[in-house]
Protein backbone atom coordinates (compact mmCIF):
# COMPACT_ATOMS: atom_id res chain seq x y z
CA UNK A 1 0.00 0.00 0.00
CA UNK A 2 1.14 3.45 -0.81
CA UNK A 3 1.14 5.93 2.06
CA UNK A 4 -0.82 9.10 1.42
CA UNK A 5 1.56 12.01 1.06
CA UNK A 6 0.86 14.94 3.38
CA UNK A 7 0.68 18.41 2.00
CA UNK A 8 2.60 21.26 3.60
CA UNK A 9 -0.48 22.55 5.47
CA UNK A 10 -0.98 19.19 7.20
CA UNK A 11 2.71 18.97 8.08
CA UNK A 12 2.76 22.47 9.59
CA UNK A 13 -0.48 21.77 11.46
CA UNK A 14 0.99 18.60 13.00
CA UNK A 15 4.18 20.42 13.98
CA UNK A 16 2.24 23.26 15.65
CA UNK A 17 -0.05 20.83 17.49
CA UNK A 18 2.97 18.87 18.77
CA UNK A 19 4.73 22.06 19.84
CA UNK A 20 1.63 23.30 21.66
CA UNK A 21 1.11 19.93 23.33
CA UNK A 22 4.74 19.82 24.46
CA UNK A 23 4.59 23.41 25.69
CA UNK A 24 1.22 23.31 27.44
CA UNK A 25 1.34 19.68 28.63
CA UNK A 26 4.95 18.49 28.89
CA UNK A 27 5.64 15.01 30.25
CA UNK A 28 5.55 14.92 34.07
CA UNK A 29 9.32 14.42 34.35
CA UNK A 30 9.90 17.64 32.37
CA UNK A 31 7.55 19.76 34.48
CA UNK A 32 9.73 21.67 36.83
CA UNK A 33 8.32 24.48 38.89
CA UNK A 34 9.95 27.80 38.17
CA UNK A 35 9.55 30.52 40.71
CA UNK A 36 8.19 33.55 38.93
CA UNK A 37 7.69 36.84 40.77
CA UNK A 38 4.08 37.37 41.83
CA UNK A 39 2.81 40.95 41.78
CA UNK A 40 -0.68 41.58 43.12
CA UNK A 41 -2.07 45.06 42.52
CA UNK A 42 -5.66 43.98 43.09
CA UNK A 43 -7.86 44.09 46.19
CA UNK A 44 -7.78 40.28 46.37
CA UNK A 45 -5.88 38.46 49.12
CA UNK A 46 -3.82 35.51 47.87
CA UNK A 47 -2.64 32.55 49.91
CA UNK A 48 0.34 30.35 49.16
CA UNK A 49 -0.61 26.97 47.65
CA UNK A 50 2.82 26.02 46.30
CA UNK A 51 2.60 22.73 48.18
CA UNK A 52 0.31 21.41 45.43
CA UNK A 53 1.56 19.48 42.38
CA UNK A 54 -1.63 20.23 40.49
CA UNK A 55 -5.16 21.56 41.03
CA UNK A 56 -8.07 20.47 38.87
CA UNK A 57 -11.51 22.08 38.68
CA UNK A 58 -14.33 19.80 37.53
CA UNK A 59 -17.57 21.07 36.01
CA UNK A 60 -21.06 19.51 35.83
CA UNK A 61 -20.69 18.87 32.08
CA UNK A 62 -17.53 16.82 32.71
CA UNK A 63 -15.04 19.43 31.52
CA UNK A 64 -11.93 20.08 33.60
CA UNK A 65 -9.35 22.79 34.10
CA UNK A 66 -6.01 21.47 35.33
CA UNK A 67 -3.37 23.81 36.71
CA UNK A 68 0.11 22.35 37.22
CA UNK A 69 2.27 23.73 40.03
CA UNK A 70 -0.16 26.37 41.32
CA UNK A 71 1.48 28.95 43.55
CA UNK A 72 -1.15 31.43 44.73
CA UNK A 73 -4.92 31.28 45.28
CA UNK A 74 -7.54 33.92 45.98
CA UNK A 75 -11.16 32.99 46.73
CA UNK A 76 -13.71 35.77 46.14
CA UNK A 77 -16.93 36.18 48.11
CA UNK A 78 -18.87 34.63 45.20
CA UNK A 79 -16.50 31.59 45.37
CA UNK A 80 -14.71 32.46 42.13
CA UNK A 81 -11.06 31.45 42.28
CA UNK A 82 -8.02 33.24 40.95
CA UNK A 83 -4.92 31.07 40.64
CA UNK A 84 -1.35 31.96 39.69
CA UNK A 85 0.92 29.11 38.54
CA UNK A 86 4.66 28.53 38.33
CA UNK A 87 4.80 29.31 34.61
CA UNK A 88 3.40 32.79 35.25
CA UNK A 89 -0.12 32.05 34.00
CA UNK A 90 -3.06 33.59 35.84
CA UNK A 91 -6.42 31.79 35.86
CA UNK A 92 -9.91 33.03 36.66
CA UNK A 93 -12.10 30.09 37.66
CA UNK A 94 -15.83 30.94 37.62
CA UNK A 95 -17.77 29.74 40.66
CA UNK A 96 -19.86 27.17 38.76
CA UNK A 97 -17.39 24.28 39.24
CA UNK A 98 -18.67 21.30 41.21
CA UNK A 99 -15.43 19.84 42.53
CA UNK A 100 -11.73 20.51 43.00
CA UNK A 101 -9.05 17.83 43.01
CA UNK A 102 -5.45 18.47 44.02
CA UNK A 103 -2.37 16.53 44.97
CA UNK A 104 0.16 17.70 47.52
CA UNK A 105 3.86 17.48 46.81
CA UNK A 106 5.64 14.66 48.66
CA UNK A 107 5.91 15.56 52.35
CA UNK A 108 3.70 18.64 51.98
CA UNK A 109 0.42 19.05 53.87
CA UNK A 110 -2.67 17.77 52.08
CA UNK A 111 -4.81 20.66 53.36
CA UNK A 112 -3.60 24.17 54.02
CA UNK A 113 -6.81 26.21 54.17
Amino acid sequence: MEEKKKDIVDEVKEEVEKELKDTLHPPEEERKPVLIPFLNLSKFRFVDINSELFREYIYANGSKITIHYPLKLSVAQNNAHRVFDSSGLSYYIPPNWISIVWKAKPGAPNFIM
